[in-house]
């Protein structure tokens, strides 16, 4: 009976070093892509479709003030884009960016659609803000992602 304890416990405790290296070695890489600059007038009809959405109620994202929308021609749409590259032979859950709102900011559209990277493989996600006409588009924002579970994060500088 002996015998068969220790090899049970050498077994818990390489079971537990595994783990603690999993983790330790989770890692995922963000860097900045792009961002791509659209006009609120070339928008018209999208840019109207979120304005009638934000006044009744309807609209999935996160609004940065609460500021009645005016026309299209004084707003820009931003849409930045970065790019996950998962070293970690986990796959990192719920990935979703949020950006760091300026003066001038109004709105963050909301995705509907989980992001996920597998292990060893690389992915993308977007975020799209409208600001006003005159903004310019250095921002700064957090990547989220979950291994197992567990929470991780990275700030980085858009638009740069």
């Amino acid at each position: 009976m002996k015998p068969f304890a220790i090899i049970l416990i050498i077994l818990v405790l390489a079971a537990v070093v595994g783990v603690g290296w999993l983790y330790l070695n989770a890692n995922l890489t963000v860097t900045f892509d792009s961002c791509i600059a659209t006009d609120g007038v070339t928008q018209a009809d999208f840019f109207d479709q979120v304005k009638k959405q934000v006044a009744n109620g309807s609209f999935i994202g996160t609004l940065y003030g609460d500021k009645d929308l005016q026309t299209a021609d004084q707003y820009q749409f931003l849409t930045y884009t970065v790019n996950l590259d998962n070293h970690a032979f986990l796959k990192a859950d719920t990935a979703e960016i949020r950006i760091t709102p300026m003066q001038g900011d109004v709105l963050m559209l909301g995705e509907e659609q989980e992001h996920s990277v597998p292990a060893g493989k690389k992915g993308t996600l977007s975020a799209t803000i409208l600001t006003s006409r005159d903004n310019h588009s250095v921002r700064e924002a957090i990547v989220t992602w979950y291994f197992w579970g567990i929470p991780f994060s990275s700030k980085i500088t858009l638009g740069q």
